[in-house]
């Protein structure tokens, strides 16, 4: 399958990737703003890449990994290279934050298994401003990755 709309891209700073000056947000795949089954969303996933858009965005915390899951779901038979795929690390439930290298490193393997991908293209922290500054840094995050 490949998208039917040329959507302009831009190049996401200094890593090479090229992605879609718009994008497509998980969080209403987690069920955040309104029900929707996991074929809706899935099928929401596809037909965004269908129109053109190359770029999508979770975290393990909209809907309680559901985003993930579904979005994995809904990436299934599209071109993996095509596709530029960004999640969060660092809040996990309303109150839950963690950015411990351990716990991203964990977050970073179960968002693997989620989306049912090999690699992810960008590791984003999640309302780092509520995170303990003491685990919020750039060596911890860096040995966690």
């Amino acid at each position: 399958m490949s998208p039917t709309v040329a959507i302009p891209k831009r190049k996401l700073g200094k890593t090479g990737l090229e992605v879609t000056v718009l994008g497509m947000g998980g969080a209403p795949l987690g069920g955040l703003f309104q029900d929707l089954t996991d074929e809706q969303g899935a099928e929401a996933v596809k037909e965004a890449f269908k129109q053109g858009i190359n770029f999508f965005d979770t975290s393990p915390y909209y809907g309680v990994t559901r985003s993930e899951t579904v979005l994995g779901h809904g990436l299934k038979g599209l071109p993996r290279d095509q596709v530029i795929l960004a999640t969060k690390v660092g809040r996990y439930d309303k109150a839950k934050f963690d950015f411990s290298a351990a716990t991203v490193t964990q977050s970073v393997h179960d968002s693997l298994k989620r989306l049912q991908v090999e690699y992810i293209d960008l590791i984003q922290t999640h309302d780092i401003e509520f995170g303990d500054l003491d685990q919020v840094s750039m060596p911890v995050l860096m040995t966690a990755l």
